[in-house]
């Protein structure tokens, strides 16, 4: 890779974890960013400079989102805050009974999704004035730890293991649940970029590959990552933290507390990449709308508790057509 093709460090990064960057539907070089200093952050990552920054939150931000012409946020606060006018004002949008632990935006349907520790989903017509009612709430029952939008599905990871696909048009029934393949907790879930299926990643190491029902000729499989060989023969396994597809090929990266970003290919079942050295726990991953950039959050997650350790960081890796591109099957 040449010097200009090299990965470089945003500037002025969070000063406490990083919870989540999120890079524009459509813009290129925009990254949103939400972080444990309970401010929101916006970056030109071509020009490498943050744009504007907020703190209006009074706790934790967990969750961004892009609008159509504006940013999204919840967290510990509770509050769902709208980000308008070029960045310039924010607004409330509603709230919940807990802590907003993920937030989503259906751009085909102009709907605002938050997902809460108060165990419910909440949809949301962003474009009503400030404390308006959510327009659908859904009691899920346990906590909602990620979520992932695409189309017109929405994929829902719950505490218990559990996994809900909904039709954002049709909120008031999954259109399945069923429970993860994995047996300890889901840290993170992304939908296939062809709603075909989705990924989900676990605190122990491993990755699952599910499609929905009736996809022709798909199989599940889940594997094992994330992992470093120890000195008693016993390997130590790390969570695995991120998820995000390539918008362009659907291959996908994966981010874990071992600071690696592991680059799959799920059609052939195959690594094609690993990109190591990140000096803390990878919290979020994010691919740019043509594919050409990858957001890494190089943060510490507490996995192993109060601790010195490496300052927060946002990476920006270029990417080539070549190294998400699937390799395809050898001839038999």
């Amino acid at each position: 890779m040449s010097n200009s093709q090299r990965q470089y460090e945003l500037v002025q990064p969070p000063s406490d974890g990083i919870s989540q960057v999120a890079f524009h539907a459509t813009d290129d070089v925009q990254l949103l960013v939400g972080s444990w200093d309970q401010q929101v952050r916006v970056y030109d990552i071509k020009a490498n400079r943050l744009l504007a920054s907020h703190h209006d939150h009074k706790a934790a931000v967990l969750g961004v989102a892009y609008g159509n012409d504006c940013a999204f946020s919840g967290g510990l606060d509770r509050r769902l805050l709208s980000w308008e006018g070029g960045y310039t004002q924010t607004r409330e949008i509603g709230r919940h009974g807990g802590e907003v632990s993920a937030v989503e935006y259906a751009f085909a349907h102009n709907v605002l999704l938050s997902g809460s520790w108060d165990h419910t989903l909440r949809a949301w017509d962003a474009r009503l004035q400030a404390h308006a009612a959510a327009l659908k709430t859904l009691d899920m029952g346990e906590r909602i730890y990620s979520m992932s939008a695409q189309g017109d599905l929405l994929a829902v990871a719950l505490a218990g293991r559990k996994l809900l696909i909904y039709d954002v048009r049709k909120l008031e029934s999954p259109l399945e649940s069923r429970e993860s393949s994995l047996k300890y907790p889901t840290r993170c879930v992304q939908m296939m970029p062809d709603c075909a299926g989705f990924v989900s990643s676990s605190v122990e190491g491993r990755v699952a590959v599910e499609y929905l029902n009736g996809a022709a000729n798909k199989q599940n499989y889940a594997f094992k990552c994330h992992r470093q060989p120890a000195d008693d023969g016993v390997d130590m396994v790390y969570p695995v933290n991120a998820v995000a597809f390539h918008p362009v090929h659907h291959t996908f990266v994966t981010g874990g507390s071992d600071g690696v970003v592991s680059l799959w290919d799920p059609e052939n079942k195959k690594r094609l990449k690993q990109y190591q050295g990140y000096a803390a726990s990878i919290s979020s991953l994010s691919f740019n709308a043509s594919g050409s950039a990858l957001a890494v959050a190089s943060s510490y997650t507490y996995e192993e508790g109060e601790k010195d350790h490496p300052p927060d960081a946002i990476w920006i890796k270029p990417i080539s057509e070549s190294e998400t591109k699937p390799k395809g099957r050898k001839p038999v």
